[in-house]
């Protein structure tokens, strides 16, 4: 099964960003808690704010849907023999390139894992 080019590419980009994800996941709660908010001159009525209430639900907001594309990517990767693991783990998420990864496997199996963890990728992040 071949992926529809945006498709591909937005896995592609989530798998290649799984180290950076779980990073980001530990940063945003101190990167949203201690941000001032912006200021624009205008007011802003007569109600009483919650920043802490709106910083709650921007901060959980954004950790769902981390967490959503973390076990996406883990749940493609966890189903994969060893090799396939490690061959998937340096390819996309050390970005290795395909020549300088010295694993038994023929080409055509390269292709054939690459192809089976981005599909399975894209169907735990319903893009399929």
């Amino acid at each position: 099964m071949s992926l529809p080019a945006d498709v591909y590419y937005r896995v592609v980009n989530i798998a290649q960003s799984y180290y950076i994800l779980l990073d980001r996941l530990k940063e945003m709660e101190t990167s949203v808690i201690y941000r001032a908010p912006n200021r624009d001159g205008q007011p802003r009525g007569s109600q009483v704010s919650n920043p802490t209430a709106d910083k709650a639900v921007k901060i959980s907001e954004r950790q769902e849907e981390c967490e959503r594309k973390i076990k996406a990517v883990e749940r493609a990767w966890n189903v994969l023999g060893p090799n396939y693991r490690e061959f998937i783990k340096l390819l996309y998420f050390e970005h290795r390139k395909i020549e300088d990864i010295d694993l038994p496997m023929s080409p055509q199996e390269r292709k054939d894992v690459r192809v089976f963890f981005l599909v399975r990728l894209a169907r735990y992040l319903h893009e399929i």
